[in-house]
């Protein structure tokens, strides 16, 4: 136990170990309703943009395409290369520390594996979620409420700590589905987790919903 706690919080491991506990700390608060959580991917699908955002975007989804992550949400590609960039990170230094005795060599190798425990760790996680890419989509088409005003006049729940312009989730069922939702309100309100609401409007330039108190 020692040993594994030296390593985890030993240089470059520690500063993978960081990574994680924010990623855990993400996905907890996500899973308390405290964050939003979505499954964007960098698809180009649905996407007005002027010719260097166009550009920039391209560029994005090349990148993701060349490591088989295009498809794929990003929270949870990002999460799973934190992790395996710090089980790579711990493996390797588990292994060389106790051989390699001059510091300034083992910042040296320490910094080159910050570099490319990500590198070596997106190949892989690219191949390892690649089966799950039709589940994402769908998923991902049911969370935008098929973008056709559909779900108008909908009764659903609020799922986060408030509900403002800028911030909020909510629980709706459709056709036997459970689906979260991004949604708005004007401000100043009093909407809490827990609180139903009802939908006024679908904005798909934002793909989020208006909301309102129920009456």
């Amino acid at each position: 136990m020692i040993a594994f706690l030296s390593n985890i919080l030993s240089f470059p491991t520690l500063f993978y170990t960081g990574l994680l506990g924010l990623t855990l700390f993400y996905w907890l608060i996500s899973m308390m309703g405290l964050a939003d959580f979505d499954f964007d991917t960098a698809d180009l699908d649905g996407i007005d943009a002027d010719a260097s955002s166009n550009s920039e975007i391209a560029e994005s989804s090349g990148f993701l395409n060349k490591f088989k992550l295009d498809g794929i949400p990003l929270t949870i590609s990002l999460s799973f290369v934190i992790f395996s960039s710090w089980i790579i990170s711990f493996l390797l230094v588990n292994y060389y520390q106790d051989k390699v005795t001059e510091e300034w060599l083992k910042a040296f190798i320490g910094l080159w594996l910050i570099v490319l425990a990500p590198v070596v760790s997106m190949p892989i996680i690219g191949i390892l979620l690649s089966p799950l890419k039709p589940v994402f989509k769908k998923f991902r088409e049911e969370a935008e409420g098929r973008k056709a005003n559909s779900l108008e006049g909908h009764i659903a729940i609020v799922r986060t700590n408030k509900v403002t312009m800028d911030f909020g989730d909510a629980d709706i069922d459709s056709e036997g589905a459970s689906l979260i939702l991004k949604v708005r309100a004007t401000e100043p309100n009093d909407l809490k987790r827990g609180d139903k609401i009802i939908i006024i409007k679908y904005l798909p330039n934002e793909n989020v919903y208006m909301v309102r108190r129920t009456a």
